[in-house]
């Protein structure tokens, strides 16, 4: 007798180890690029909403500054506090996330990576936003735009994020592909390092000083579209004074963007799904932590296997419709 219960107890731990976790044992984390950044409240949302769907327990953590030397050290905190079961982050840089990445993994946390990849780390899911592809279909309008105006070259201004982040370098990648034997070409590139008043003051310094320059803007991200339309009286009047001036931009604020297209200073959005990506990110973690299986097609170009979480695509034509849905 003594014998069978010590088989019996013996498998129960076997099972024990084995089993699932309970949905109100896990905790999964989420980190953003920069505490307070427009750009991440839908992820936000998104996460506490899976968290209450799924009923887990969530977290969001962001750093001060958009660093990596700060995310860094919130990922190594989370490895350390040893209660952390799945992180999502958005790497400011990819391979300077690497290491701690890596480490995590190493702990037995699951990790995916969102918004901005770290394609060199050993993390197996990107949810978000095929960057690439947004970039191309971006460069894809800006030729549209200008089918039947007959202008010898058309130049375009880019404004761009932090240095050599993944997404930004993509999409900006994907644009010139799409350009490439066209009579359209970039002129200047200006980063603002994901910050909206750096950002701002860049494209109106240079809307301002060499408005018979250019004819074009790309924003690779939409950090001058997260305010007031009267931010940025510059580049607007620069807009208004030629019909043949364009602009196009990854990324839709519902509360802010539509304005800009009241006004006429604002030709293409490519949106992307922030609240997606929180969500997804929580209902993939759980699943890994649960051992069960996430069916998503390994991407080549990305690296990995991608949850595609959608954009939108706003034209003066139909924006308050595509906005508004």
């Amino acid at each position: 007798m003594k014998k069978l219960f010590v088989t019996l107890l013996a498998a129960l731990l076997v099972l024990a180890m084995f089993a699932p976790a309970l949905a109100d044992e896990i905790k999964i984390v989420m980190i953003g690029q920069q505490l307070g950044n427009v750009v991440f409240l839908d992820a936000e949302k998104g996460m506490y909403q899976a968290g209450e769907d799924l009923g887990v327990t969530v977290e969001w953590q962001s750093p001060l500054r958009a660093e990596a030397e700060l995310q860094n050290e919130i990922m190594l905190n989370l490895i350390s506090r040893g209660d952390v079961d799945g992180i999502a982050i958005s790497c400011t840089t990819g391979d300077a996330l690497l290491a701690s990445i890596n480490a995590a993994i190493d702990s037995g946390i699951q990790v995916v990576c969102y918004d901005v990849d770290s394609p060199n780390s050993n993390r197996e899911f990107y949810v978000g936003t095929e960057n690439y592809k947004a970039g191309y279909t971006s460069g894809e309008y800006m030729i549209k735009l200008y089918e039947g105006l007959e202008m010898e070259e058309v130049r375009v201004a880019i404004l761009a994020g932090i240095p050599g982040a993944d997404d930004i370098e993509a999409r900006i990648r994907g644009f010139e592909d799409a350009i490439a034997d066209t009579n359209i070409r970039s002129v200047y590139t200006f980063a603002c390092n994901d910050n909206v008043d750096e950002a701002i003051e860049g494209v109106e310094a240079y809307s301002n000083a060499n408005g018979d320059d250019f004819d074009a803007w790309f924003m690779a991200g939409g950090w001058p579209y997260t305010v007031d339309v009267s931010a940025m009286p510059n580049t607007n009047a620069w807009k208004l004074a030629d019909p043949n001036r364009k602009i196009v931009t990854v990324d839709i604020f519902p509360e802010t963007t539509p304005a800009f297209f009241d006004e006429g200073v604002l030709d293409v959005a490519i949106g992307q799904s922030f609240y997606n990506m929180g969500y997804q990110c929580v209902e993939t973690l759980v699943k890994l932590i649960n051992g069960e299986t996430v069916e998503a097609p390994f991407d080549e170009t990305i690296g990995a296997k991608f949850i595609n979480t959608g954009v939108q695509i706003a034209t003066l034509e139909d924006y308050k419709e595509v906005i508004a849905g």
